[in-house]
């Protein structure tokens, strides 16, 4: 490419950015005007103002240039310069040998978390307290608080979907506005505590003392047959064995 093809292309690629870098610096100018504190048009008015400015601006220079086109000659090469620098290549960085060989940084890493999602959510619920929810932005800090050890917002994000945790977008807290947090209402119900087994002997407070079964204790049983009286007892030591007596002329036992 010879020399004179390279300078048109450099003055048309100038061109075409300085065009770019001015459409976006007004579009920047004009979106700057929108005011967050209001809403409806009336947000939105002072984008209007300043496109109207804008318009103005371009139309009274059309009408100077038309009126004294003399001016072109001191225009014209103001925009070719704008446009010779801003076509200029971009210089290739050079980088030295010994920042080459640089050994990179080593990145710090999150310190594990060593809770359970059940001791994660319950510093969570310490954490909102008497409020109906807190924001991620202000979560870290008061879990540091709570375990006096550091915690990032992406710690915490993965913390919350570990437990099961979900994360809501419109979350109000006193003094700031709406925000992404977690909800109270959202936060998992505590695992009810295990029922203490009394030990043996032990009498649970409002119950009375268990009474021990009775003894079976042998009542001896006793029949007439004629002149004799029979007398039976069982055996205490072996159900199967029964003790008779007969009383009359003699005592006989079997």
């Amino acid at each position: 490419m010879s020399r004179l093809n390279r300078a048109v292309t450099r003055l048309a690629t100038g061109a075409t950015l300085l065009g770019r870098r001015l459409v976006d610096r007004a579009s920047a100018w004009v979106r700057a005007g929108r005011r967050d504190d209001l809403t409806g048009w009336q947000a939105s008015l002072g984008c209007w103002v300043r496109l109207a400015l804008l318009v103005a601006g371009l139309w009274i220079l059309w009408r100077v240039v038309r009126a004294a086109p003399a001016l072109l000659w001191a225009i014209a090469p103001a925009v070719g310069v704008a446009a010779w620098r801003a076509g200029r290549p971009p210089r290739k960085p050079v980088v030295p040998a010994a920042a080459a060989a640089e050994v990179p940084e080593p990145v710090e890493e999150q310190p594990v978390s060593t809770l359970s999602d059940a001791e994660f959510v319950d510093l969570v619920r310490r954490a909102i307290g008497p409020r109906s929810g807190v924001h991620l932005a202000v979560l870290p800090d008061l879990l540091g608080e709570l375990t006096g050890e550091a915690w990032s917002a992406a710690r915490v994000r993965a913390s919350l979907a570990a437990a099961g945790v979900p994360v809501s977008g419109s979350v109000r807290m006193r003094g700031r506005r709406v925000s992404t947090g977690v909800r109270l209402d959202a936060l998992p119900c505590p695992s009810p505590a295990p029922p203490v087994v009394p030990a043996a002997g032990v009498v649970p407070a409002g119950q009375d003392p268990a009474t021990p079964g009775a003894t079976a204790t042998a009542t001896p049983g006793r029949r007439q047959v004629g002149d004799l009286l029979i007398e039976t007892v069982d055996d205490s030591t072996n159900p199967s064995r029964t003790h008779v007596r007969v009383i009359g002329k003699g005592v006989n036992e079997r």
